[in-house]
């Protein structure tokens, strides 16, 4: 392994370490999850015949999901623990910073690509656990979980998202191909 190799990961170890650590004593986790709670929330699919609300609510270093169904006359409500989607964007932040600089556009270009990735990773992933949230409603509501669809798009690909590491590799992966060039890594 070349020095560069591993002076890149040292820089990405140290920058990862200091923003896992602030994270941990900051409520880091439970700012992230709000806009991305906005945003699944605002994604919710409605009709005349069923409506569904998604909020989060803060509390000191974590929070609370609070998911409602309401099919027909009958409605039933959830409140579950955060889960900390977030780490996606320390992941990348910890990347963006371990990264030597590549000049302003094409850092602004990556950085903002980026942003747009783990915006949409943790999202889904959210997403993903309001369809789980949804079928456990509708058991509970003596109907059938298999008309669980909370979003107009099927989520099923994204249970591997949450259930692996596959989420955090999305944003590694997406950095090195769009900031390494050939030969960088040689030396």
């Amino acid at each position: 392994m070349s020095r560069r190799v591993l002076w890149l990961a040292a820089r990405f170890a140290l920058a990862y370490g200091a923003l896992t650590w602030l994270a941990a004593v900051t409520p880091v986790y439970a700012e992230l999850e709000r806009p991305f709670t906005a945003v699944a929330a605002a994604l919710l699919r409605q009709s005349p015949d069923e409506t569904r609300e998604l909020s989060f609510e803060r509390h000191e270093m974590s929070g609370t999901y609070r998911y409602e169904l309401r099919a027909g006359t009958q409605g039933k409500r959830l409140e579950r623990g955060m889960h900390a989607h977030g780490f996606v964007a320390v992941l990348f932040l910890a990347l963006v910073a371990a990264t030597p600089w590549l000049g302003a556009p094409r850092t602004a270009a990556a950085v903002g690509g980026g942003a747009a990735l783990v915006l949409a990773v943790c999202v889904l992933m959210l997403m993903g656990d309001v369809v789980g949230w949804e079928a456990e409603l509708r058991a509970a509501l003596g109907q059938s979980p298999e008309g669980a669809r909370p979003y107009l798009v099927p989520l099923g690909f994204v249970a591997g998202l949450h259930r692996t590491a596959a989420a955090g590799v999305l944003p590694i992966a997406y950095w090195a191909l769009v900031t390494l060039r050939p030969g960088v890594l040689r030396g």
